[in-house]
């Protein structure tokens, strides 16, 4: 688990440092870069909690309300502090070629170029992971007795503090009216059936349902259930004045931001393990016009990929963009004369085609224009903090 943890850090975090980077003034990054010279001469550890400093606050920056926190969780399971207070890591770190050193890798960000901060990042991170990848080798034959700990995984919770279970059962709920599973005008089915269906005891549906009620998706009339509505401009401006509800918008561009960012390096990591019998049973799905192929396809990723934290991250980010259905890009189900089913079409038939490099870019570019679609909604009604969610440029995203 350690050395996948590195191993995505060195895919993911170099093009959101980048990114990140482009979201700050030379004065700033000028500042940061100075505590940090300061610190050229002290313990290796002292050095990296230096630059882990100026990172947490570069991501902060970025206005994202993931990205730093998704740092620290691959920082903590990565025990990256730990290894950066052993001497014999150290050594397997330095017999890797020369090295200019963090200060040089951090002195990229104030080119502000995208493809220099990349490449030194990705530098040095790579070095990090074949270090330790050694060093725990070198641990395990000195400790054979030690048994291999097989039950530890990744976990990020991006919503810390909200009750999992009925705000999941509501995403699934608006993501099957969003598709056009549950009609409106239809009633959902009896809190009975929902219960046994996601295996909760019936309260937890009732939370889930009176928060669906709460976003204008439902309607409980007493003694006939939920009844199903489509929620037009003015339920989403009622959600906009609370302050739990804007807290869940940011957090659904901020989810946008990440994917339009990390879907291409997941893609290209995911596409050679894509076997041909999950070619073939992701085109047997798309015949249900309920489905959404952009969804489809960030499933098939996730199930592809070698690396099971990058999968959780997808994965946890998924589950933000359940709420972007509060915008009704399919108030009558999914059809393909929308723009954003044309984009994802599109990127379909290059995966189809094999084209690795369009499928991955398009994917991307779905992302990205489902942020420039809602940002400015979002700004003009209530929530100009969205406005500093931007939309990531085209070394990252076309």
């Amino acid at each position: 688990m350690i050395v996948n943890v590195h191993r995505t850090i060195t895919i993911l975090m170099p093009p959101i440092i980048a990114f990140s980077s482009q979201c700050l003034n030379q004065e700033e990054l000028m500042q940061w870069l100075q505590a940090l010279t300061r610190s050229r001469f002290n313990s290796p550890e002292i050095r990296w909690r230096a630059c882990s400093k100026l990172l947490y606050s570069l991501l902060e920056h970025s206005k994202n309300l993931l990205f730093r926190d998704m740092f620290i969780s691959f920082e903590l399971y990565g025990r990256l502090s730990f290894f950066q207070s052993q001497k014999r890591y150290l050594e397997l770190f330095a017999k890797r070629g020369k090295f200019r050193g963090t200060v040089w890798v951090m002195e990229s960000l104030l080119t502000q170029d995208p493809s220099e901060i990349t490449a030194r990042f990705t530098d040095m991170f790579q070095r990090t992971t074949a270090a330790v990848e050694e060093y725990l080798d070198e641990l395990s034959q000195e400790f054979p007795e030690i048994p291999d700990q097989v039950d530890i995984s990744f976990l990020w919770a991006p919503e810390r503090g909200r009750d999992h279970y009925y705000t999941q059962i509501t995403r699934d709920l608006i993501d099957k009216i969003g598709n056009g599973y549950y009609q409106a005008g239809n009633f959902l089915p009896s809190e009975a059936t929902l219960s046994r269906e996601y295996g909760v005891c019936v309260s937890t549906v009732r939370k889930a349902i009176a928060m669906l009620n709460e976003l204008g998706f439902g309607e409980t009339r007493n003694a006939q259930g939920t009844r199903i509505i489509l929620p037009g401009e003015e339920a989403t401006l009622r959600c906009m004045k609370s302050k739990t509800y804007k807290r869940d918008t940011l957090l659904y561009l901020s989810g946008l931001q990440l994917m339009a960012i990390a879907v291409r390096p997941a893609a290209l990591l995911a596409y050679p393990h894509i076997t041909s019998e999950a070619r073939k049973a992701l085109q047997n799905r798309l015949q249900d016009p309920t489905l959404f192929p952009l969804d489809e396809m960030i499933h098939l990723i996730i199930a592809s990929l070698p690396l099971p934290p990058l999968g959780t991250v997808l994965t946890e980010v998924g589950k933000l963009l359940y709420w972007g259905y509060y915008y009704s890009f399919f108030p009558n189900g999914v059809s393909n004369d929308n723009p954003l089913s044309q984009k994802s079409h599109g990127a379909l038939v290059s995966f189809l085609a094999g084209d690795a490099e369009g499928f991955t870019g398009r994917l991307s570019a779905c992302y990205c224009y489902v942020l420039e679609f809602i940002r400015p909604f979002m700004i003009e009604n209530g929530l100009p903090e969205a406005a500093g969610i931007l939309t990531p440029g085209e070394s990252l995203c076309f």
